[in-house]
């Protein structure tokens, strides 16, 4: 198991910067012909970003809730300012669009899973990987051919073997193993705070629930990895952390962690390893 740093240091931009970025995914969606209703969760959302920079200007002091979700809205507009012109995300913007965004919202939202795939897909692209948004949700070339990665939104701890079920189904008809990568985001409890000093101890915390996750279905992984259903898994986890001795104390962490079997078969091994490569691993 290998965990990998995906904090991106924009998602502790200026209060100014987050609400200018916020416009940039309602141009994007306007220039997309994506209807976004005034209302919408996601207009909402967006909303909060336009809050906060009012309230700094101000120097008011902005509510917690308004933090938290301007800088889930930091997260959601570098995703979606970084693919401008991707062509296969469409339908995750569509689906984003209308669909439940907030963060505190347990709900099973397909804007979410939408959000996720576009994340990961950026993160991806910031590492200089070959990526595309394409079946299975994410196709990638590191010189094996094309590479799928199946993302999926885990809701519940009841839930996740029929997750891993479904992610397994996407990938097999490009028989070529592939990943699963599952997030964690909506498992953290409504209104929990990672309050540590740093941000290497914030990312040691999600780290733990990452393999604490792991440890608890390990037995529904296994099974995947060495039924053939897939390589190996992303599992990333992304939550708000106030950070007591960093300069910037609003802080939305995230932490992921490539996992595979050393016993899986010789091929299976090879590809996941390539791709862990290109990670960091």
């Amino acid at each position: 198991m290998k965990t990998v740093d995906v904090v991106s240091k924009a998602w502790t931009d200026t209060y100014e910067e987050i609400a200018a970025k916020a416009q940039v995914v309602r141009t994007v969606l306007e220039q997309r012909n994506i209807k976004m209703r005034s209302g919408s969760a996601l207009s909402q959302l967006l909303s909060q970003a336009d809050k906060l920079s009012l309230a700094w200007a101000e120097q008011v002091k902005p509510d917690d809730r308004v933090v938290w979700e301007a800088a889930f809205v930091n997260r959601l507009a570098d995703a979606v300012t970084n693919l401008p012109d991707e062509p296969g995300i469409q339908e995750a913007l569509k689906r984003m669009a209308g669909s439940v965004m907030q963060p505190d919202d347990r709900n099973t939202s397909q804007g979410k899973d939408a959000l996720w795939e576009l994340v990961l897909l950026s993160d991806l692209k910031n590492r200089g990987v070959a990526a595309k948004a394409a079946e299975p949700d994410i196709l990638v070339d590191f010189g094996m051919g094309d590479y799928p990665i199946a993302c999926k939104k885990i809701w519940s701890e009841s839930g996740v073997e029929k997750r891993v079920s479904h992610a397994a189904k996407q990938l097999a008809p490009f028989k070529n193993g592939g990943v699963i990568a599952l997030n964690l985001d909506d498992l953290v409890p409504v209104g929990k705070v990672v309050s540590v000093p740093t941000k290497e101890l914030a990312k040691a915390v999600l780290t733990k629930f990452n393999l604490d996750f792991i440890e608890r279905h390990r037995d529904v992984l296994q099974d995947a990895v060495m039924g053939g259903k897939c390589d190996g898994f992303i599992i990333s986890t992304t939550a708000f952390a106030v950070l007591a001795e960093e300069e910037t104390s609003a802080y939305l962490a995230s932490q992921s962690s490539l996992w595979h079997l050393g016993d899986s078969s010789p091929e299976a091994c090879q590809r996941f390893l390539a791709f862990g490569h290109t990670q960091g691993m």
